[in-house]
């Protein structure tokens, strides 16, 4: 075998040393049409020139194509390149599949214990950092307060085996979570389960 160095046999180095190059492929792998720059900037959470700097630098890649559209260029994935079709986007499914993954095993872990789980915090805000644990809400169901204590302590132990996750969870009776759903600025609230019926309506924010 013949050892080779650089570009050569390091493609992914040039694609990944910065985050707005796969924040723009990320934006553009999940678009179903073309995009401008400024919207491909929004979707990709970052400014114009952040986008434009990483466009230049994914084109020259050979990784996107330009079309001109009118006063603005749109953009697309090459998908017939490599580097794109056998490793970028089947990384990109699999990372778009991570969240539902993970809410999966959520409601999988404590279905039939608990009568409702929220997630709370930096994670239903889309703001969850790497050394972050998620946070949950859970009011508490008919199995009671053992099962359902012992139900979380295998949740935190597979979401940290398998995601590298930490969980921190608050369990709340049902008369508790009334009161703190009246408390507006308490939690952001994410449903994972549905709204439960006994939180005030405009208290619990879906996405």
């Amino acid at each position: 075998m013949i050892y080779l160095k650089g570009h050569l046999a390091r493609p992914l180095d040039a694609v990944l040393s910065a985050a707005s190059r796969l924040a723009v492929l990320r934006a553009l792998a999940r678009a179903k049409t073309p995009l401008s720059g400024r919207r491909l900037a929004r979707l990709a959470g970052i400014n114009h020139q952040g986008a434009a700097s990483a466009l230049a630098a994914l084109e020259k890649l050979g990784l996107v194509e330009r079309r001109p559209a009118g006063r603005s260029d749109q953009w697309r994935l090459d998908r017939g390149r490599w580097l794109m079709s056998e490793l970028l986007l089947p990384l990109f499914e699999r990372e778009a599949e991570h969240a539902d993954a993970v809410a999966g095993a959520i409601k999988k872990g404590l279905r039939g214990k608990a009568a409702a789980v929220l997630i709370a915090g930096a994670a239903a805000r889309g703001s969850l950092e790497p050394e972050r644990p998620v946070e949950l809400v859970i009011v508490e169901g008919a199995a009671g307060r053992r099962t359902l204590s012992e139900a979380v302590r295998g949740l935190t132990a597979l979401l940290r085996e398998r995601w590298s996750l930490g969980l921190e969870a608050r369990v709340l009776t049902r008369r508790e979570a009334v009161r703190a759903a009246a408390l507006e600025d308490l939690w952001e609230l994410l449903p994972a389960e549905g709204p439960p019926s006994y939180f005030a309506a405009g208290t619990t924010v879906q996405r």
